[in-house]
């Protein structure tokens, strides 16, 4: 029977590097029924699981479809609003630790939701939570605490409202988030925005009258408080304030909200992304991420925040002229730093960037570069691993596919372990595509036994734990003295041919998708597969209370024709008595006694157990009886009688 062997797994560097991007594939395509736009979402929990949802023609009409992210590969799409009649539109998703999905989108001016609760594999049936819906937005934090915002007609226009998922239940919020009530709210370039902080918290962020307002919620409680975030600059008129993005880390006290606004400065109309930082109650006041001071010619638009559990993340902007992309480093807790051009080759159309956070504090964006005349446009990106700044561009989509087409869809997201992915549409018109690429940490590392293992089968069974890589699969190899004898995806496997017994090196390499590697260092391993020698003589009288010697011999040999150093060595000598007495013999004693308290028949066993577990025993049977006894002395004759006779007295 095969032995099993487990290779022990080291816990993986906590430090995240820049990350190899495995060759692009596709999700779905090409086909000539992708939606225009086809409004890709992309959603990654922090353990690696997600999904992307997205618009298709099907039926004859536009439908929902969703790929789930699972095991590291995005799934066959699935539509999810079969059944329901008439086009649907503006999907949402978000995606849980486990597993969870929720997709939100609009059909027939109800808002409806699906739910794939952890461990499952398919979407549920969509349920409407509210009609004369539209704008939905998504946020689920690390718990599974989930809120999802829309508006709905009021009659005078659109007030903006918020669900709250927990426990695979939906909840509305009792009245609407508006500033003030009757106001038009969330509609158009206003449409509301959402981050679920990881305390649990939600913060809606929404443009109201020209002006940006935001709103805590805890659960299905809002704030009393709403507060604005928009404001003129100084020397400025403010015009309106609209496209609101909405950040917040694991602490809902410090959120980012970021916006668009059209200003008038010295008689000059200027477009703006400006931020503004909620701490507590109060906002600290606007600050200028887009890098942009002065009169300019050029503007900026299309704002767009990634926060982490700590507050440090990236916000980013376009230009409207020279469409240069623009980021602001986030520090800890949501604070400004250094704001710098993203991209460093000049683009002819909007780059459509999308930051994303990969880890407590790793991001990324990617953008579509597009060099005009002279090339086809492409997806790139830039990883910042931890703390230190963004690395160099890499170019993720490959010009077999045609032109990417980023402005019709386009999404990033990461894990807590590094790992990221981004999806984009791609190809020429009629035949687009749906591409994505994943980029990779190595994989965790390992470490295998410090002592030797034994082993006592010439095929034993070796398995490992997986190494830390949510995304897969991992092919691993096994090597034996020093050749490569097994490759696998699986987590334990057999050497295909018998190993001689003696010692022998192993080692293992872990390699991902994207072809990095992470190796264990070298284990010993034992195989000894001859079972040990056994003797046993006893010697004595057999009878209860006296001393029964018993003499030992015992060894562990190799096979015939190999040195000693091939047999692993006795491990345990013990004797068995057969009356309950077990005697544990130490090593090298050849020589113990015992002495039985009743008569009887018993058998004598020596147990020999080596180090690989082989065990031998030997067995001799005795009869233990009572002592004979001892022979009764023979009756003697009378002696001489002397004494007194009785009542005698004096003769006469």
């Amino acid at each position: 029977m095969a032995v099993p062997v487990c290779l022990v797994l080291a816990a993986p560097a906590a430090a995240q590097q820049q990350p190899v991007a495995a060759p692009a594939h596709t999700i779905d395509g090409p086909t000539s029924g992708l939606a225009s736009p086809a409004s890709l979402g992309l959603s990654v929990a922090r353990d690696g699981t997600g999904g992307l949802v997205y618009l298709k023609q099907a039926g004859g009409g536009t439908h929902v479809f969703v790929s789930r992210l699972a095991g590291g590969s995005f799934q066959p799409p699935v539509q999810v609003d079969a059944g329901l009649a008439g086009p649907s539109s503006q999907p949402v998703i978000g995606a849980g630790n486990g597993g969870l999905l929720l997709v939100g989108f609009v059909n027939a001016g109800v808002l409806y939701a699906a739910e794939q609760p952890p461990g499952r594999g398919a979407l549920g049936g969509p349920a409407a939570l509210a009609s004369g819906a539209a704008n939905p937005a998504i946020s689920i934090s690390n718990a599974g605490k989930a809120y999802l915002t829309f508006t709905v007609a009021d009659g005078t226009g659109t007030d903006v409202r918020a669900a709250y998922f927990w426990q695979n239940k939906w909840a509305l919020e009792p009245s609407a988030l508006n500033a003030f009530a009757g106001d038009n709210a969330g509609s158009g370039a206003g449409r509301p925005a959402v981050v679920a902080a990881g305390d649990g918290v939600g913060i809606v962020a929404w443009g109201e009258v020209g002006g940006i307002y935001t709103r805590r919620v805890w659960g299905t409680s809002p704030s009393v408080a709403v507060e604005r975030a928009d404001g003129p600059l100084p020397g400025c008129t403010e015009l309106s304030a609209d496209e609101p993005a909405v950040g917040a880390g694991g602490d809902s006290s410090y959120v980012q909200v970021a916006f668009h606004e059209q200003l008038s400065c010295a008689g000059q109309t200027s477009s703006r992304v400006l931020m503004n930082r909620l701490r507590g109650s109060a906002y600290d006041g606007l600050t200028q991420p887009d890098g942009l001071s002065g009169p300019s010619t050029d503007g900026a638009d299309d704002p767009r925040i990634a926060m982490g559990e700590y507050g440090g993340g990236l916000v980013t902007s376009q230009r409207t002229l020279t469409h240069a992309l623009v980021g602001a480093e986030l520090n800890d807790n949501g604070s400004l730093g250094a704001t710098s051009q993203l991209d460093t080759a000049p683009g002819t159309s909007p780059p459509w960037g999308v930051p994303a956070m990969a880890g407590l504090y790793s991001h990324l964006v990617a953008w579509q570069q597009d060099p005009g005349s002279t090339g086809t446009p492409e997806i790139r990106l830039r990883y910042a691993p931890g703390r230190d700044p963004l690395g160099p561009e890499v170019v993720l989509s490959s010009p077999v596919q045609g032109p990417a087409a980023a402005g019709q869809g386009s999404a990033a997201a990461g894990d807590t372990y590094g790992d990221a992915a981004v999806v984009w549409v791609q190809g020429p018109a009629g035949a687009e595509q749906i591409m994505s690429a994943q980029l990779y940490q190595p994989p965790g590392g390992f470490a295998v036994p410090a002592r030797r293992r034994y082993v006592r089968t010439s095929r034993p069974t070796l398995t490992w734990p997986a190494p830390r890589e949510p995304w897969g699969p991992v092919h691993f190899a096994l090597s034996l003295d020093g050749v490569v004898v097994i490759q696998t995806d699986a987590t334990s496997a057999q050497p295909p041919t018998p190993i001689g017994d003696g010692p022998h090196s192993y080692q293992l390499t872990a390699t991902n998708p994207a072809g990095q590697q992470s190796q264990s260092g070298v284990g010993s391993l034992f195989v000894d597969t001859t079972p040990p020698v056994a003797g046993l003589t006893l010697s004595g009288v057999k009878e209860i209370k006296r001393r029964i010697q018993a003499r030992l011999a015992y060894g562990d040999l190799p096979p015939s024709g190999q040195p000693s150093t091939y047999a692993s060595g006795v491990a345990s000598v013990t004797l068995r008595w057969g009356d309950g007495t077990v005697s544990q013999i130490k090593r090298g004693m050849t020589r113990v006694a015992h002495s039985y308290a009743r008569p009887g028949d018993y058998a004598v066993t020596i147990t020999v157990t080596d180090k690989a577990g082989n065990i031998t025993r030997a067995t001799v049977k005795l009869k233990v009886k009572k002592p004979k006894p001892k022979p009764k002395p023979k009756p003697g004759k009378p002696g001489p009688h002397h004494g007194l006779r009785q009542g005698g007295g004096a003769r006469s």
